[in-house]
């Protein structure tokens, strides 16, 4: 199980070493063994984090940072992690579009996403 902390750890170690993994951000077996022992350093749950556990927590990040960023720049929505997607009455119908095109989104109408601002210069 991965807390909010243990992703904060995580992505803050990828942040400080991404340069191991070149203009694409593909990061090679070695890394994720060396973000596994950092990860064991930093245990929130008391859970041991493995390589494969965190090769697997980055690919989600890095697929829930693409749905949010989708939202924060989609003509005519907003998103931050106090507001949300800040859908109004009058945005509703465009919501409504938006998420049948993208239902990944779905949940963040009412919920922020704390990583978000975080990534946002990483991704």
């Amino acid at each position: 199980m991965w807390m909010e902390a243990d992703e904060t750890v995580l992505i803050e170690y990828v942040t400080t070493n991404h340069s191991q993994g070149g203009d694409g951000m593909n990061f090679d077996h070695t890394f994720w063994v060396a973000a596994a022992a950092e990860m064991e350093k930093h245990l929130c749950l008391g859970v041991k984090k493995t390589v494969a556990a965190c090769q697997s927590k980055w690919g989600h990040l890095h697929a829930m940072f693409n749905v949010v960023d989708k939202v924060a720049n989609a003509s005519g929505l907003s998103y931050s992690m106090e507001h949300r997607a800040s859908i109004t009455s009058e945005l509703e119908s465009m919501w409504t579009d938006f998420v049948k095109k993208n239902p990944k989104a779905k949940g963040l109408r009412d919920k922020g996403w704390k990583h978000y601002e975080s990534l946002k210069g990483l991704i």
